[in-house]
């Protein structure tokens, strides 16, 4: 059964209904296209040109990681950038 806070959380952003709470962070799932080959030597193809790149978002306070293990501790909604 989740806690009290976590639902005023996720309510407070209907716009991202699939965020998860991640610790303090209410994160979403992004991905983008980036220019060049994979950084990844292991996941480069011949030719190259752009390449999928997977990325965890929170809705609250901005901050952008690649793993969950590198969100902060503290989220900081009115820090928040865009």
């Amino acid at each position: 059964m989740p806690d009290s806070d976590s639902y005023s959380k996720r309510a407070s952003a209907p716009q991202h209904p699939d965020a998860e709470q991640v610790g303090e962070h209410l994160v979403i799932d992004k991905t983008q296209w980036c220019p060049g080959p994979h950084p990844d030597p292991h996941r480069q193809r011949d030719g190259q040109t752009e390449y999928l790149e997977r990325y965890l978002r929170c809705v609250q306070c901005g901050v952008e990681v690649l793993r969950e293990d590198d969100l902060p501790e503290t989220c900081d909604p009115e820090g928040k950038t865009r």
